[in-house]
């Protein structure tokens, strides 16, 4: 898609002759999606870039955050950064069709079990528009408009060093520039509206939503390995043939590994194609087991001297050794035509 608008220009539909602002009543919906920043990212070296937005439609309280993906942990993530953001949950939450939400069979759009479990812990409903109706959804669509306009320009004049640095100065650009400002439709600051919102809004939940990112993985012999996005992670030797829980906290930069609900390990991320991220105690448990069945060879190859053997390399002779002098082969004939000493 980007690259058709940048050959032939960004398609615009004529604009209806009449329009009028949808409007909503306090506490009774919000509005989120994502937008692709991957252009940015890239020029910043930030790599992959989405902004996840989300408002309020009776304040106009906006909320930006920057993430690497846009998969449903993300979406999760930045719905809950949102309500606390703005200190509580409205009824409905309205979006367009995400493929990481649910999906659409016979023109109807249906909500996948972890998106109804999510709404459900906050108290709010779902509710996805129809094809084709960005109105409905305009009050998240057009600021997204002034982030491109505005904040990420500015952000282009001194380029952020990571996407943290990037969700800090657009907290303190929101608070300063759009939040105080009076609205062109309500003719009120979202600020000020959000104080008397506020107390509509539907409380947070006591234990914050966990959403972390699940999946199942079976560990398979002979290594004691994992794989995760590509990139192999060890667990204890003793669960090779074992079913283990992956976790990956969103933006963490670590992985948990669980089994029978109890943490077996964490690791830091790996890269990929940089090799498996071991932990040096199932390296070392591997390594044994693996070496085990060859031990008693390995005793018998190996002989270390002792620290007080002499310094010409002799052996010192204990009780019941005794010294052989070497064999001279010049003395026996090899069978060859020639001398032992030749030989």
């Amino acid at each position: 898609m980007r690259h058709l608008r940048s050959v032939r220009g960004v398609r615009r539909r004529r604009s209806p002759g009449v329009s009028v602002p949808i409007e909503t009543a306090a506490g009774a919906e919000f509005q989120f999606d994502w937008s692709d920043c991957c252009d940015w990212g890239e020029t910043w070296g930030l790599g992959d870039l989405y902004c996840f937005g989300a408002v309020l439609c009776f304040s106009r309280r906006r909320y930006w955050w920057f993430a690497p993906s846009l998969d449903r942990p993300h979406t999760f993530e930045g719905l809950v950064r949102f309500f606390e953001d703005v200190g509580g949950v409205a009824a409905l939450g309205r979006t367009d069709r995400m493929g990481c939400l649910g999906t659409t069979r016979g023109g109807v759009f249906r909500f996948c079990p972890e998106a109804l479990d999510f709404a459900r812990c906050h108290g709010f409903a779902f509710k996805a528009c129809r094809s084709r109706d960005a109105k409905r959804k305009g009050k998240t669509e057009r600021p997204f408009g002034e982030l491109n306009a505005s904040f990420m320009q500015e952000m282009a004049l001194d380029p952020p060093a990571s996407i943290g640095e990037l969700n800090a100065r657009a907290g303190r650009w929101l608070e300063v520039y759009v939040h105080p400002r009076t609205h062109r439709i309500t003719k009120e600051a979202p600020a000020a509206r959000l104080e008397a919102e506020a107390p509509l809004l539907g409380p947070l939940p006591r234990v914050r939503f966990d959403t972390a990112r699940r999946e199942v993985r079976v560990v398979n012999a002979p290594l004691p390995l994992i794989e995760v996005d590509t990139v192999p992670y060890s667990v204890p030797p003793g669960l090779v043939g074992a079913t283990v829980e992956v976790r990956l906290p969103v933006d963490a930069g670590t992985l948990e590994i669980r089994h029978g609900g109890n943490l077996v390990v964490t690791h830091r991320l790996g890269i990929p194609g940089e090799g498996p991220v071991w932990d040096p105690a199932h390296r070392a448990a591997a390594e044994a087991i693996a070496l085990a069945p060859h031990r008693r060879h390995l005793r018998s190859a190996v002989i270390a001297a002792p620290d007080d053997a002499p310094a010409d390399g002799g052996l010192e002779l204990g009780a019941g050794d005794y010294d052989v002098a070497p064999v001279d082969l010049a003395r026996y004939d090899l069978g060859c035509g020639c001398s032992g000493a030749g030989a």
